[in-house]
């Protein structure tokens, strides 16, 4: 463990170990690899040297100073072994308390807990993020009965540590069986192997939706530190690109002379006491962070989540009266006869302007007397509109002049969200007088509504969607488009390789169309594809197939249906629990869309849960020297101070400063799920993943992945075959290069046998470097999600390939469909309404298995439609034994 290393361990199909695999608490499989399915298969780079400074034996005993639990929390065991397991109530929890000698130096906690039910547990350290990450097992994830292990890299900021383990939501219970802590040596960077430097490779990185954790994670204690550990941590995980906001809710975080500013940021003391920091005149920590990837070889992704403008907001007009009497407005004018006044959401109470007033206790009204009303979600402010626009272009064109002239800085990402002022976001906004007018005089359709009509916004939206609907919705497209491009042709004119990121966010966007997608008009095949939803509110995916320096990055989120917004669990509808992911999976025609752009990618957004308690913002102690000594943000004083924290139901644990929010992720191997479906599906040439907050708990995962990832060229490949299921073949010939793909959709292992044009080849493996000789076929089983690259002679080509799944596999999904074949003759029987689309669907799966798709088949299986069927047959089954 202590030792640099490079091997790769090579499975026999001959050498399997048998065990029962479950899900959804059926036996779905006997097979594992080596007794380890969902463990790593593959091991590159290195690991730090590591020194055992605490373990906890979870089924054992000890004493309050050193553990304290709430709940009933006992000891309990199954197949995967013995382990200590909170109550199946939210937020019963148990933890431990250890020391540790160097604050500030890396450590690893190695956690190993059972996959033997369904689970969602939460790890922290009970104050801050430095030591959170979820977990959860089962559902849509086949049970090991097995223990798998986090491995969890972190900064400890304090002597005295511990670590906490909660039960998120109901029947769900957190459970563990041992813990290891390790301080590490020094994290020192994975090589990428590059054979021809001259080639732009795919890109790997961050992604940040929240900016204001950075001294509330990774052990630091100041804007420096973060950023240190942040581009150490990336290059270890072998991660090259960071996307991350500089335009947040309200405005620049950085500081610009256009418009008005402000960062804000919570930071835990010494002492774990938390307070949060504010300024209008923000330090210029882009350009810090700019100088510090150069020199490191890390590249930046300016991201803006652009729902307000200060300008904007400082003048806009929506008194509804005078708009209605025909004073103009670049607000947007609704279907309802409304103005959007607000963005409708979260959003509104982050402006620093109303930090003082918070912690005082004297807020009365929003910055700028931002209110909302009698509409939903949405876009404040109407794209079209000139005044708007002037905005948009000139903050571009600021950020440009600005870090352009960086080598690490690689563009802009625009974050499409339900109030993203770059787009309409539904067919329900966008019918004021400058917008129509522009729509009459380019288009010549004339609408019948008198002008001066106060109820002329509503008439219009209804004469417009009945009868010219795709004349409308084109019209709009093309001008969303027409305002991208000068976003973009700003950007390439400050340097000709750097590029506009469009990123289609599902997971606002969402519940900004529908509320929270729990109703079954909400689900797969019941409701409008992304794509039809994106283009209805302004954004037609097609129209920028091969538009240069416009590149288009496709939003999946992996946890989502898991906690649907609450701590259900198992009690929770199958309607919250199914759209997100169902959709990322099975959308064909978002997939599709997204997946015939030149460059598309990929943002796997981490989600979280966030449980608040009785949360309070109050100021600090005059005599708080803490407090002043903090009172910095990027080593410029800050205008404002308070303390913050959170009350919940009191137990034993040792200090009064807690927060619990944390993202969960897919337990063991399946965390790479949502990576194996972003390049097979969409030939991803961008994947970045990320959230609230560095995720350091994925360490070896990412970097075989990142290996095998990053030495393939940033070009779409030629897929090689008929099919990319359940493992997608691609290859390309580039600056006299071939490359080859090869990477498994599926988390069971696949046997492939490669067909080549030539009798003698000669491969190089990208990831280990190892060379390889073939003849005319080659043998290799992918492990699995696995992904594996080659680099050959363009002369010797991949024109062919076989892949065969466990027959185990093969039989199991034939029994789920034979089974839900009788769900649906039994339901259509009892003359039960179906889920919409569910006979078709189960035509196409019988289809797909004679195909071999059997990934697919998977998640067609799991998806709402056959869930919803079965649980439909089991009520209609309760309610005959009740009869009789």
């Amino acid at each position: 463990m202590g030792v640099l290393f490079k091997m790769r361990l090579t499975i026999k199909w001959s050498i399997m170990k048998y065990l029962k695999i479950e899900i959804h608490g059926k036996i779905l499989s006997k097979f594992i690899l080596l007794g380890a399915m969902l463990c790593s298969v593959s091991l590159y780079g290195h690991k730090p040297k590591q020194k055992l400074v605490a373990e906890f034996d979870c089924t054992k005993d000890y004493p309050a100073e050193t553990f304290f639990s709430y709940g009933d929390v006992h000891v309990s065991a199954s197949s995967a072994g013995r382990y200590r397991e909170a109550e199946a109530v939210p937020l019963s929890r148990f933890g431990y308390r250890f020391s540790v000698k160097s604050i500030g130096k890396p450590y690893l906690a190695v956690v190993r807990y059972p996959d033997d039910k369904r689970r969602f547990m939460c790890m922290m350290d009970g104050t801050t993020y430095d030591m959170t990450i979820g977990v959860f097992t089962g559902v849509n994830q086949p049970i090991t009965n097995k223990m798998l292990e986090i491995q969890k890299v972190f900064w400890p900021r304090w002597n005295d540590c511990s670590i906490v383990f909660m039960t998120w939501s109901n029947g769900e219970p957190a459970a563990v069986a041992d813990v290891k802590i390790y301080e590490l040596d020094e994290l020192l960077a994975l090589k990428i192997e590059n054979p021809d430097n001259q080639v732009p490779k795919r890109e790997l990185g961050l992604q940040f939706e929240d900016p204001c954790g950075t001294s509330y994670s990774m052990g630091a204690i100041n804007d420096q530190e973060w950023l240190d550990r942040t581009a150490g941590y990336m290059r270890y995980t072998g991660q090259k690109l960071l996307t991350y906001p500089i335009i947040w809710y309200h405005g620049p975080i950085y500081p610009s002379e256009r418009e008005p500013s402000g960062y804000f940021g919570v930071v835990a003391g010494r002492d774990r006491k938390l307070y949060s920091r504010w300024t209008s005149h923000p330090e210029d920590w882009v350009s810090s962070l700019l100088k510090k990837f150069e020199k490191e070889g890390l590249e930046f992704q300016a991201a803006l989540t652009l729902l307000r403008l200060g300008s904007l907001m400082q003048n806009m007009n929506v008194d509804l009266n005078s708009i209605k009497g025909g004073k103009d407005t670049y607000n947007n004018m609704l279907w309802n006869d409304n103005v959007q006044a607000s963005a409708q959401d979260w959003t509104t109470e982050y402006n620093v302007q109303n930090f003082e007033k918070k912690a005082n206790g004297t807020l009365k009204e929003w910055a700028y007397n931002e209110n909302g009303g009698p509409y939903g979600k949405g876009v404040m402010f109407n794209p079209l509109h000139p005044t708007v626009q002037k905005a948009i272009l000139g903050i571009i064109q600021e950020i440009v002049d600005r870090y352009g002239q960086s080598p690490a800085f690689k563009g802009i990402s625009m974050n499409m969200w339900h109030a993203t002022m770059t787009w309409f976001f539904s067919l329900k906004s966008g019918y004021d007088d400058y917008t129509i007018g522009l729509f009459e005089k380019e288009t010549g359709i004339a609408i019948p509504v008198d002008p001066k009509a106060p109820d002329r916004f509503s008439k219009r939206y209804e004469f417009l969607t009945k009868n010219h609907s795709e004349v409308w919705v084109n019209w709009r497209c093309k001008k969303i488009k027409e305002l991208h491009q000068q976003m973009r042709d700003i950007i390439v004119k400050a340097r000709p390789d750097l590029r506009l990121t469009i990123t289609m966010w599902t997971e606002t966007s969402i519940p900004g169309w529908f509320g929270l997608p729990e109703k079954p008009e909400h689900q797969i095949f019941a409701r409008k594809s992304l794509y039809e939803l994106y283009r209805e509110g302004g954004f037609d995916v097609n129209l920028y197939n091969n538009e240069p320096g416009i590149e288009i990055d496709y939003s999946m989120v992996p946890s989502r249906d898991r906690d649907g917004w609450g701590t259900s669990g198992t009690e929770m509808p199958l309607e919250k629990t199914s759209s997100f992911r169902d959709h990322d999976f099975l959308d064909h025609t978002t997939l599709c869309a997204v997946g015939n752009q030149k460059h598309s990618g990929a943002f796997i957004f981490d989600s979280w849960v966030e449980a608040w308690g009785k949360n309070s913002w109050f100021p600090c102690d005059p005599n708080d020297q803490q407090a002043k000594d903090l009172i910095v943000m990027n080593g410029k004083p800050a205008e404002g101070i308070c303390r913050i924290n959170s009350e919940y139901p009191k137990d034993d644990f040792w200090w009064d400063s807690q927060l619990r929010i944390t993202p969960p992720f897919q337990g063991g191997n399946h965390y790479l799920e949502y990576f194996a479906h972003a390049l097979a599906e969409l030939d991803a040439c961008r994947i970045t993943r990320g959230g609230l907050f560095t995720d350091t708990g994925h360490a070896e995962l990412m970097q075989n992945f990142a290996k095998a990832y990053r030495a393939l060229p940033a070009e779409k490949f030629k897929t090689v075959g008929a099919s990319t299921d359940p493992v997608a073949v691609r290859s390309l010939v580039s600056n006299g290069k071939r490359y080859l793909y090869l990477v498994n959709r599926e988390y069971y292992p696949v046997k492939m046998k490669l067909q080549f044009n030539q009798k003698s080849n000669h491969l190089t493996d990208l990831a280990s470097g190892e060379s390889i000789k073939a003849s005319g076929e080659m043998d290799l089983t992918l492990g699995p999600y696995e992904l594996r690259s080659f680099g050959m002679s363009p002369e010797s080509e991949a024109n062919g390939f076989s892949a065969t799944v466990p027959s185990e596999i093969i039989s199991q999904l034939n029994q789920q469909l034979a089974t839900a074949k009788v769900v649906l003759e039994n339901l259509n029987k009892a003359k039960i309404d179906l889920p919409v689309g569910t006979g078709k669907l189960l035509s196409e799966i019988e289809i797909a298995l004679n195909e071999g798709r059997y990934a697919w088949v998977r998640r067609a299986l799991d998806s709402y439609p056959v869930r919803k069927a079965d649980e439909l047959i089991q009520v209609l089954s309760s309610n005959r034994k009740a009869t009789k």
